[in-house]
């Protein structure tokens, strides 16, 4: 120790320091470390295929069969505006067509074969 109270091979106040390396391991000594492994995470990405107011043969994204979609109809926002259209140009008696009219609806597609939806078309 030096006068001031300070190691005789210390760095003057102010300076940095490096860390030191571990020291070496010995024969038969266990103590590892382990590093934990990178994972890689995969991201796959399905792409709905574009689909009409028509059935369509299109490959099942789920099953992997070639198939001729299955279509069920919606009621959509255009549907309401046209009734409501209806409504307002004193029509209020046909105001229920765009309610049985398919083009006045989004079709949406699905696989016959396992039932998995495929995409919608909005018309």
């Amino acid at each position: 120790m030096d006068p001031k109270g300070q190691p005789q091979n210390a760095p003057p106040a102010g300076f940095y320091v490096p860390p030191q390396p571990p020291p070496a391991y010995e024969a038969g000594q266990t103590n590892y470390q382990f590093q934990p492994q990178q994972q890689h995470l995969v991201q796959h990405v399905i792409t709905t295929p574009n689909v009409g107011p028509n059935p369509c043969s299109i490959l099942c994204p789920s099953c992997r069969q070639h198939v001729v979609t299955r279509m069920d109809y919606e009621t959509s926002t255009k549907t309401h505006i046209m009734a409501g259209l209806l409504c307002a140009f004193i029509c209020w008696p046909c105001a229920w067509i765009p309610y049985v009219m398919d083009s006045c609806k989004n079709a949406n597609h699905y696989c016959p074969n396992c039932g998995c939806f495929i995409g919608t078309y909005k018309s």
